[in-house]
């Protein structure tokens, strides 16, 4: 039987007054948690337990625990002490092995004595009182505005449990934890196992969680409140969601419950290894700064991935089983099998991205996951790669406070990108099989990319050693050419060329498909030279165009040919009258037909086309589009030339022209929903003539409707802020309207975001000085709140407003990598850097970067966001109209 929380904090609670001076003959191993400490420890502690009983009640901003840390030291770790890691709280007890430990913390550690140490069995026992906070801290608290109702939930990653409790904050310490929380009677509390004692003790209670199987403290987790199971199910995972948003789910989750429930058995099969843990559970946490977090035996997901607050298309709900599939599939990679260190973090986020689209090409394969996927995953993969910033997948991370660094595109992007490449270069029977036996050997323990690749040659495929060093280890990607000729209707030559993008001169081993016109036959080509003949095109019949990377196997920017550049523009329109067989071909093929839209952006991107050819394509073709996420991406770049590359007299019939589209397309009866919402999104994005405007307004007083489409909170909030940055005469009015319309908890988060698009030096003043203010203080909004209005703030059209905040923006970014959470900072950087268009603003960016003793890591985000940046500068130097 548990203990009572109560109890044991009386019972321990006097252990302070005992506490005696020791001195330790050991330094502090300094701030955060090293590579060296991490080796250190590893090798001298094994057999890991941990007993946690914490206490949790509303508006508390602290969370008192007690825990007893069990572990064997070996003997010759017996010789100096051993750093045990806690920070962000108060060490009000301490006992090492029945010897009372004085409670000082160094840097974010208490020194365990070595002379109080033993070979053997080792027990720590402790009382602590750990921060509570709406942002900042490890242990969060989310005030629900709708109802009043209070939520508490954890989240580690990358060494954040320091922060809630004393321990070895590393992820190749995997251990063994028992979970006791006392909170107010009425309370459900979710963790990584279910509940085996429940214990009512008036208006508090405790619940007891039995002892995980081996974990990393990252995956350790729990979240209590007044959390309400919706539709649960025998068989398929509980979902649990904020009492006050019950009705909003009972139509989603279901949907959520049944693609988990198939994609466990699908991934089960996969891998021949059963699901890992004893139960699965889905926690829906609002405000969540990820999209997910997967937690062993319990995911989080951020709230709004499964309860859309805009009008879905079918892509929001491809993405959120997207999402889904990525958390359930790091139950095997990255919670079975852990990577040994955070350098190698891209063991499991990017194989649970790529698995994700595996599974559901194969349980619903009409939704064209490849497609999704070179749509969605290659252009961000791309566009950080290309940058002076960018950094090999494999990344040296020296000390864990350094880990958030290691978050982005190259690792949730540009990994899944190049392990499809690995597939397709072994094979698929080789390349599951790899996985197969990596996950067997080492199951509920940790492993490096070394022994990924030894699985895989372990299959007796090809020789990957050399295509790991390049893929892995190398940063950048190469850009790949082709030259062809035709002599009497045949091929004569053709010729594939390959350089970096970037000034390292490296050549990549590369598998990529050629595609030749109306033949209905590819060419494959392996190939690791700077120049490749293709011999095998030789004879073929002479085709209307080539394009080198058919199916989206290879990684690379590949450039279409001068020649067959032009056919393509010419080959897209799916209604034009008397379609060629080359036509016909492009347009039976989806993704073929994607991705030579994406060529010709690619043309734009690199300063080889006018941004205006593409525009005036891309108007042309998007009247008769009828593919609805290729629809959105070429909108998508259209608004991008409109906003960022074009300046001169064409640009504003060009903009009156896509509003005119948009308008339309969204009103028609006959077309998918999808495509209407995605034409509304369309307009929403690029209205800015009075007309546009004017239907912006209609649509916000119901005069103007989409059909079969119900406008939702953000659909609307997004309506407003686009007037408001456009500093329309009745926005004020409209907004003032809305607020008193919708005085819901997330209505509320959208008001005061949309206002920071209020195009005055007043306003950009004040939020910019609400940025400023630390999590920890008291009248600072919530993260989610600020990034919500980051872009808004930085509004393309308000340059002259916001490029004033550009240094100072940057000058924050030290405190902004210590405080916040891993992904805030690109937000960050990507609002602020990328709402600036000019020479002068490149120049402040510039001058930044010249400053000496600028932290590495911030140095290289900064680059990644200013090539957008650059790019806009040259694109327009070159192409002045």
């Amino acid at each position: 039987m548990a203990h009572s929380t109560a109890s044991r904090f009386t019972i321990l609670a006097g252990m302070a007054m005992m506490a005696a001076t020791i001195s330790s003959v050991a330094q502090s191993p300094g701030p955060g948690i090293s590579h060296e400490l991490a080796i250190n420890r590893a090798a001298r502690v094994s057999d890991l337990h941990y007993a946690l009983d914490l206490a949790v009640k509303p508006h508390a901003d602290t969370m008192p625990g007690m825990e007893t840390i069990r572990f064997t030291l070996t003997a010759s770790g017996l010789a100096t002490d051993l750093p045990l890691d806690y920070r962000d709280g108060t060490l009000t007890t301490a006992t090492l092995n029945g010897q009372t430990l004085p409670t000082t913390l160094t840097d974010g550690h208490l020194l365990l004595p070595a002379k109080f140490l033993h070979a053997g069995e080792n027990k720590f026992e402790a009382t602590f009182a750990s921060r509570i906070a709406t942002a900042g801290a490890a242990i969060t608290r989310y005030e629900d505005k709708d109802d009043g109702s209070e939520y508490i939930y954890s989240l580690f990653v990358p060494m954040d449990a320091s922060m809630a409790f004393p321990c070895f904050d590393q992820p190749d310490l995997k251990a063994r934890f028992t979970l006791s929380v006392n909170t107010p009677s009425g309370w459900n509390v979710i963790a990584n196992t279910a509940f085996d004692l429940f214990t009512s003790m008036g208006t508090v209670q405790q619940t007891h969680f039995p002892e995980t199987q081996p974990i990393s403290t990252y995956l350790f987790a729990f979240a209590a409140g007044p959390w309400v199971s919706v539709n649960p199910t025998p068989g398929k995972p509980n979902v649990y969601v904020r009492k006050s948003q019950v009705k909003r789910a009972e139509p989603e989750v279901p949907q959520l419950q049944d693609i988990t429930a198939r994609g466990m058995a699908w991934l089960a099969d996969y891998f021949q290894q059963p699901f890992p843990f004893p139960k699965y559970d889905i926690v829906l946490i609002p405000g969540f700064p990820f999209g997910g977090m997967e937690h062993a035996g319990e995911t989080f997901l951020r709230e709004d991935v499964v309860l859309f607050r805009t009008a879905p298309t079918a892509a929001d709900r491809f993405g959120r089983n997207i999402t889904t599939l990525h958390e359930l599939t790091h139950q095997w990679f990255g919670d079975l099998v852990t990577m040994r260190w955070f350098d190698d973090l891209w063991l499991k986020e990017g194989f649970a991205q790529y698995m994700a689209y595996r599974c559901l090409d194969s349980l619903q394969p009409a939704d064209g996951a490849w497609k999704h996927f070179y749509e969605d995953i290659k252009p961000q993969a791309y566009g950080i790669d290309e940058t002076q910033g960018t950094t090999p997948i494999f990344q040296n991370i020296p000390n864990l406070k350094d880990a958030k660094s290691a978050y982005g595109a190259i690792v949730y992007q540009k990994t899944p990108a190049v392990l499809k490449q690995l597939n397709y270069f072994l094979g698929e029977d080789h390349f599951r099989d790899g996985l197969r036996i990596y996950l067997k050997e080492h199951a509920y323990a940790n492993a490096q990319w070394s022994d990924l690749i030894a699985a895989f040659e372990k299959t007796g495929s090809k020789n990957v050693q050399a295509w790991a060093k390049a893929w892995i280890l190398q940063r950048g990607m190469p850009e790949v050419n082709v030259e062809w000729g035709c002599s009497d209707g045949k091929i004569a030559n053709m010729k594939l060329t390959q350089h970096d993008v970037l000034p390292d001169g490296y050549v990549w081993p590369m598998s990529n498909e050629i595609v030749m016109g109306i033949s209905p036959d590819t060419i494959r080509v392996n190939w690791s030279t700077a120049e490749y003949e293709v011999k095998e095109a030789i004879g073929k019949p002479c085709p209307y165009i080539v394009f080198t990377n058919n199916d989206d196997y290879g990684y690379g920017r590949f450039l279409l040919d001068p020649q067959s550049a032009d056919r393509t523009a010419s080959s897209l329109n799916p209604m034009r009258d008397n379609l060629s067989a080359t036509d016909m071909m492009v347009m039976s093929h989806p993704l073929l037909r994607s991705m030579l839209w994406g060529a010709l952006w690619d043309n734009v991107h690199v300063a080889n086309s006018s941004p205006r050819s593409y525009a005036d394509l891309a108007l042309r073709e998007l009247t008769f589009e009828h593919d609805e996420t290729l629809f959105r991406v070429i909108a998508g770049h259209t608004i991008t030339a409109l906003h960022s590359y074009i300046t001169g007299p064409s640009r504003t019939p060009l903009v009156a022209q896509l509003e005119r589209i948009a308008t339309e397309r969204m009103q028609q009866q006959g077309a998918a929903p999808g495509m209407r919402i995605n034409n509304f999104r369309a307009l929403t994005g690029i209205a800015e003539t009075p007309a546009g405007r004017d239907t912006l307004k209609q649509l916000l007083s119901g005069s103007l409707k989409v059909p079969g489409v119900e406008l939702r909170q953000l659909d609307r909030w997004n309506l407003i802020g686009r007037l408001i940055s456009l500093n329309d005469p009745d926005a004020a009015q409209i907004f003032a309207a809305e607020q008193q319309r919708d005085k819901s908890g997330d209505g509320q988060k959208y008001a005061w975001s949309v206002q920071a698009g209020v195009p005055t030096a007043e306003a950009k003043e004040k939020y910019f000085a609400q940025y400023l203010l630390p999590p920890t203080d008291p009248t600072a909004k919530p993260e989610d709140w600020i990034t919500q209005s980051l872009r808004p703030f930085n509004s393309w059209n308000q340059s002259a407003f916001t490029e004033p905040y550009l240094r100072r923006a940057l000058d924050q970014l030290p405190e902004i990598k210590r405080d916040r959470k891993i992904f805030f900072l690109g937000a960050w950087l990507g609002a602020f850097i990328g709402g600036q268009q000019s020479p002068a603003a490149l120049t402040a960016v510039r001058d930044w970067l010249a400053q000496p003793n600028i932290d590495p890591d911030l140095r290289l985000k900064v680059l990644e966001s200013a090539d957008e940046l650059e790019r806009t500068v040259r694109i327009r130097q070159r192409f002045p109209d």
